[in-house]
């Protein structure tokens, strides 16, 4: 008996196995087809890879962290009073302005605003620069304004900027001018912000 039951494992696993074999893998860069080499050679640290498995094909789609766009001025207006509704009387519309936006319970938060070189760097470019830590309805935080660490009890930031992303935290850097830089995922707010100064 412990024979048979082994040779049907044994079948089973090979069967599953040729079925994997046999689908198909397509590649894309933001949805527009690639060839593997081409999908190999990109650098993960900038990209991240969603991947679609069905029964005949394997579809792996590789997107940016970094997303570059514009707000025109009346949504650029209306952000910036949502920001001084949340924030208060510190946000000024004035200088680059760093969100880091975390989702679920996400407890990096607090971490994050113990980061000392973080926050130095942004203490020391204060005339330019400011940085806030917030969080989306479901996150479970305690807001501190102390720590820069804020709540957003409409969601507003992640259904206009973030709906698509699956990571618990996400950036984004709004510009004086209405220019955005949108990251997905990144876990160290350092390197955002390193790739985010000009």
């Amino acid at each position: 008996m412990r024979i048979i039951q082994t040779i049907i494992i044994f079948l089973i696993s090979i069967n599953c196995f040729c079925q994997n074999s046999n689908k198909k893998t397509y590649y894309y860069y933001q949805n527009n087809e690639i060839d593997k080499t081409v999908f190999e050679s990109i650098d993960n640290r900038k990209y991240y890879t969603r991947k679609i498995e069905n029964d005949s094909s394997i579809i792996k789609n590789i997107y940016n962290h970094k997303n570059i766009g514009i707000l025109d001025s009346i949504k650029l207006k209306q952000i910036t009073m949502f920001l001084t509704k949340i924030i208060g009387p510190e946000f000024n519309q004035e200088k680059k302005t760093m969100i880091h936006l975390y989702r679920k319970n996400n407890k990096n938060i607090y971490k994050d605003s113990k980061y000392k070189r973080y926050w130095k760097w942004i203490k020391n470019n204060s005339d330019r620069y400011q940085s806030f830590l917030i969080g989306t309805k479901d996150s479970q935080i305690e807001p501190n304004k102390q720590k820069h660490i804020h709540f957003d009890n409409y969601d507003l930031l992640e259904k206009l900027f973030f709906q698509s992303s699956q990571f618990k935290i996400n950036h984004l850097l709004i510009k004086p001018d209405g220019e955005i830089y949108i990251y997905f995922g990144l876990d160290d707010i350092l390197n955002v912000l390193d790739w985010s100064v000009d």
